[in-house]
């Protein structure tokens, strides 16, 4: 067996926690070295670089694409990307009797497509270094209630105004 040329990393998720299950998720994405290519703020702005512009019009089509998936509030930053995904229904044998569990419902897969083809359009477009968008990982949280939901919703609302670099 070939020996991995990448370091063994240990998963930063929630040990025993099936991410295919109904629930909100806040997720915030990076961008690689937390390079600011996604676009500007200028007095209280964000202007769109044209990676922004992909970044935005790739997570759209996700919500469109994946029909057990809601979009709520987002944001997408100079350096980052926030958002809350809603998985309205689980596609995981545990709720669908006789279903098999599509590894492409669980909430890191739906980033990982996500992040892919944002990536593939900026190669197409030569709009970065070859496959250099994003950071390997993603952060997430499970929203716990409705309570968290509206904090979470406001942070991300109030993530342009509060930023920096203002």
């Amino acid at each position: 067996m070939k020996k991995s040329n990448y370091p063994n990393r240990k998963s930063i998720r929630l040990n025993s926690y099936d991410y295919a299950s109904i629930g909100r998720y806040f997720v915030t994405i990076n961008a690689i070295e937390y390079k600011h290519i996604f676009g500007q703020i200028k007095n209280g702005v964000m202007y769109l670089s044209r990676l922004g512009e992909i970044l935005e019009e790739e997570w759209l089509i996700t919500g469109e694409i994946r029909k057990n998936i809601k979009l709520h509030s987002y944001v997408v930053m100079p350096n980052h990307f926030h958002a809350i995904v809603e998985i309205c229904y689980s596609l995981n044998k545990d709720n669908i009797p006789g279903e098999f569990v599509s590894p492409k419902q669980t909430l890191p897969a739906i980033i990982r497509s996500f992040k892919s083809t944002v990536t593939r359009r900026s190669n197409a477009e030569k709009l970065e270094k070859r496959n250099e968008v994003w950071h390997g990982r993603f952060h997430d949280r499970i929203i716990r209630d409705d309570k968290e939901y509206m904090n979470v919703t406001k942070y991300i609302e109030d993530n342009i105004k509060n930023w920096p670099l203002n």
